[in-house]
């Protein structure tokens, strides 16, 4: 078999080549990681940080909680132990359950979660570690369903706590409304911030609560406990239901989301000065006329008067109307947009908030997302208008503010709303 012969000149060539390619090979992988790396970035710092919960739905065998060493999937018991009361018990739809006389069908899985409270002082939490910490001024947000049932029957106390009056047969008294908290901390248990606290819970149906917070230190875990309704005077038999938990969401804070103006397209047409421009007599007595004959009675808006106005003040945009389900500005609400462009350019000292909000019946994404781009299509409109950028800033609000219920169409159509917020007024 014959061989090539490779001169020294050959070699040193063909071992350059290789060099440069692994150099070349190298330099196209870095980029490509680098690329990664900051499309990631941006992905986080878009649409913010997502922390999902471990079980978030309770999903777990059925049955009293008796022993406090068998723990539910994913979470810590965390109740007070200072009687030696049980844990939490886990729920499932049986109509002739004889162990708790709780019937209802869980809103997500299977299973949910129960928790009580005592006349004893005791209650009942559970807890469990984060993915990745809230940080300390960020906002997030939170959501989980929670109900009420009609009977709940207690193992350590042998008694019904019905939602009726005291039965002749029941010599303890009946179950009263509990509320959620929310703790958390730094570790497993937290009580070091108190983030959220629910209404009393004393919906029968699962109802979705949420909750918006801040946390002030570096919040490693959170906890979900029962407790009473506040100020507790005296310790009291209640109980609460827990299913289908959200992630938690970071959300933009309260003015997090200022107006930028868009830049304006340069005018092809030379326009001449205003002081040089010929306004005929007969519009400008024309003008002169609509100003004096357009008492301020007739606006839209009539809340819009700066001596009514005062930092925090919120005032509905009626007469705004959009396309279904779109942020498309329809025709017949340019003339209260109007009335809020005339009065900015005569305040300029007023900062506004344009908030978006919608009714309860979609989901949270939908509703976020929805009243948010809204909330910039106004803004973006009366910047177009001539209110300058500094005055404007957008927030959606989703469904998380109802005015009205929105069990009713009439209810749905208050909710589903752009409003005004004055951020500042100059005295």
């Amino acid at each position: 078999m014959a061989f090539e012969q490779l001169n020294w000149q050959d070699y040193i060539q063909t071992k350059t080549n290789v060099s440069n390619l692994d150099i070349y090979m190298k330099r196209i992988t870095i980029s490509i990681f680098t690329i990664f790396l900051i499309i990631s970035y941006n992905q986080v710092v878009g649409q913010g940080v997502v922390i999902t919960l471990s079980n978030p739905s309770f999903e777990d065998t059925p049955r009293a909680g008796t022993n406090k060493f068998i723990g539910i999937k994913g979470w810590v018991d965390c109740g007070t132990r200072e009687f030696n009361e049980s844990p939490p018990d886990i729920h499932t739809e049986n109509p002739n359950d004889p162990i708790f006389g709780v019937t209802k069908a869980a809103k997500d899985g299977k299973t949910y979660l129960g928790m009580v409270t005592r006349e004893n002082e005791s209650w009942e939490s559970v807890s469990q570690k984060l993915s990745m910490p809230l940080e300390p001024g960020k906002c997030y947000t939170f959501s989980i369903d929670l109900a009420r049932s009609e009977t709940y029957f207690s193992m350590m106390q042998d008694v019904t706590y019905a939602l009726d009056d005291i039965q002749p047969n029941q010599t303890m008294p009946p179950s009263k409304p509990a509320v959620l908290r929310i703790w958390g901390g730094i570790n497993f248990c937290p009580r070091n911030q108190l983030l959220a606290e629910s209404k009393p819970v004393i919906n029968t149906d699962w109802v979705t609560y949420t909750f918006e917070f801040t946390p002030n230190i570096n919040t490693k875990a959170i906890s979900l406990e029962a407790f009473y309704k506040t100020p507790v005077l005296d310790p009291y038999f209640g109980h609460i239901l827990l299913d289908n938990a959200s992630e938690i969401r970071q959300i933009p804070c309260p003015g997090d989301e200022v107006f930028v103006a868009p830049q304006k397209k340069s005018k092809v047409k030379d326009e001449k000065p205003p002081h040089l421009r010929r306004v005929s007599k007969s519009k400008q007595k024309k003008k002169e006329v609509a100003t004096e004959e357009t008492p301020y009675k007739n606006k839209i808006l009539k809340d819009l008067n700066r001596s009514k106005l005062f930092t925090g003040k919120k005032i509905n945009i009626s007469n705004l109307y959009f396309e279904a389900n779109k942020s498309e500005i329809t025709k017949e609400s340019f003339v209260v947009l109007d009335e809020v462009v005339e009065f900015l350019q005569e305040n300029e000292d007023v900062r506004i908030e344009v908030g978006g909000h919608t009714n309860g019946t979609p989901k949270h994404t939908f509703c976020d997302s929805l009243s948010r781009v809204r909330a910039k299509e106004v803004a973006q409109y009366l910047n177009k208008k001539g209110v300058k950028g500094g005055q404007l800033q957008f927030k959606g609000y989703g469904k998380r503010r109802p005015i009205a219920d929105n069990q009713t169409k009439s209810g749905r159509k208050k909710n589903q709303r752009v409003e005004i917020k004055i951020l500042s007024i100059d005295p």
